[in-house]
């Protein structure tokens, strides 16, 4: 989850009694003149020596919200325990110390509901004690606005920004991919010197903004072994549903024709790369790792290889631990009736996929489930994409699941390797952490039985001892390096 620097969150005091009469006022700075339309969220953090964040997914704190409508002036927005809320109303507020603070999310072009351009927050918490028993009024002001996030450029790193015409034609509206492009240290004194081309998708949370951060370019080996050019890419960018991951999507539109046909091409125009497609190479964790697996294989004469680490589900045979394609198959429970666990660590479950998806549907559009179903299906007629799964009974829709096949990569690999052979052979390397926390392990060994069967030239390992984010090791990256570095050639 993207954390929200200016919340901060308080010490929670677990109390028996439930909370009486509490109310949150939220009003409105006289600096702000505009007339705000959208969601109202109020976050809370039991633990006052932090500031408050975007809730956990898999244990938030209680978060409320509510629409508005031209809300302007002196205006006071209250909340009285008739709101939506999650985990608890708020009125069952165990009494004890918080840190309260409010977001109004206007922007409903991004995915996030919280800390992008044009919304509006309140920068100051507030801590409050809540007694038992006893009226409870908290006071919340909204004073700031989001802005745009300055990218500060350093002599190797630059900004991208490339108007797609590709998909603002699907959209509708100008869309640009956004991207950071490290280049190596002999750029600047070898003027002739072309290099080779990585790009990195990197998963939940991940921008181009990561390129400015050590730890994050260190995951993927930036500046190891032969020099390469970095693209380090934006996957949800003007995204309403979730990342596209660079995924040529029905509902998000065709990323990842775009990033072939327009970045490719752009970069070849503005910095010195090798513009052989052999020459070029591509990475990506969780969500980037699927990309990076689709765009080998939908595009495999574009790339010399990839390299997919911790992929969302690439086989909907064990989708996250569900076969989707099984016969009145539930996403919430199993056949004993049972809820199933979800993230786990060290072998034990820290929630339930129905409380997951429960908190998903409580904050509202771009969530990593829509994001899928953004991704994978079709827009529904309420100009959503169509849910996998009814969101009550966890009952999954085949029809909706057969609208995702062509996304199956396992499938695709069964029906279409012979096709794309020649031009995918040895080219394809896909890993998880043996451990991986969302079972997505067990979907990397769904596609490769079916690789093994259609004897697909291409390496898919599972990771001993590795979890969905330790499978990053030193030699684990020079692996990978290695790889890239042996198809690259000699060129001036």
């Amino acid at each position: 989850m993207r954390i929200v620097s200016v919340f901060l969150l308080v010490i929670f005091q677990a109390f028996s009694p439930v909370a009486q009469n509490l109310k949150i006022y939220v009003h409105l700075d006289t600096s702000i003149k505009q007339s705000l339309t959208g969601r109202l969220y109020i976050f809370s953090q039991p633990d006052t020596t932090k500031g408050v964040q975007d809730p956990d997914p898999f244990d938030p704190s209680p978060t409320f919200h509510k629409d508005v409508e031209n809300w302007q002036g002196e205006q006071v927005q209250v909340f009285e325990g008739k709101e939506a809320a999650y985990p608890v109303s708020l009125n069952e507020v165990k009494p004890g110390w918080y840190k309260f603070a409010a977001v109004m999310d206007v922007n409903t072009g991004e995915r996030s509901n919280t800390a992008v351009p044009g919304n509006y927050y309140s920068r100051k918490d507030v801590v409050a004690e809540i007694k038992a028993g006893a009226p409870n009024e908290v006071h919340i002001r909204i004073s700031n606005v989001f802005r745009e996030r300055p990218f500060r450029e350093t002599e190797t790193i630059k900004y991208l920004s490339v108007k797609s015409e590709i998909l603002t034609r699907f959209h509708h509206k100008d869309i640009y991919v956004k991207a950071a492009v490290i280049l190596p240290a002999s750029y600047k004194s070898d003027t002739i010197k072309k290099y080779p081309l990585v790009f990195i998708i990197p998963g939940w949370g991940g921008t181009h903004y990561d390129a400015l951060q050590k730890f994050a370019t260190d995951r993927y080996g930036v500046g190891m072994g032969k020099e390469k050019i970095y693209v380090y890419l934006n996957p949800e960018t003007q995204t309403r549903f979730g990342l596209h991951a660079f995924v040529d999507s029905r509902v998000n539109g065709p990323w990842g024709k775009a990033l072939v046909e327009e970045v490719k091409p752009w970069l070849a125009v503005h910095y010195r790369l090798d513009t052989d497609p052999s020459q070029h190479f591509i990475t990506g964790q969780s969500s980037g790792g699927y990309g990076a697996l689709w765009l080998q294989l939908n595009y495999p004469a574009a790339f010399g290889g990839c390299w997919s680490v911790s992929p969302d589900p690439v086989d909907f045979s064990d989708f996250t631990g569900i076969n989707l394609y099984e016969k009145d198959v539930n996403m919430f429970y199993d056949k004993e009736g049972k809820e199933r666990p979800f993230f786990i660590i060290n072998g034990n479950p820290h929630s339930t996929m129905k409380k997951f998806m429960d908190f998903e549907a409580f904050m509202g559009d771009g969530g990593q489930q829509q994001s899928f179903e953004a991704e994978f299906g079709i827009m529904g007629k309420d100009g959503k994409p169509e849910e996998l799964f009814d969101k009550r009974s966890g009952a999954i829709h085949p029809g909706v699941v057969a609208n995702w096949k062509k996304y199956d990569l396992g499938l695709f690999i069964q029906n279409r390797w012979k096709k794309i052979r020649k031009d995918a052979a040895g080219k394809i390397f896909v890993f998880a952490g043996a451990e991986d926390n969302f079972f997505l392990h067990q979907a990397v060994k769904a596609f490769r039985k079916k690789a093994e069967k259609a004897n697909a030239a291409l390496v898919a390992e599972l990771v001993p001892g590795a979890n969905h984010w330790t499978v990053w090791q030193k030699d684990f990256v020079a692996r990978m390096h290695g790889e890239f570095d042996k198809r690259i050639k000699n060129s001036r």
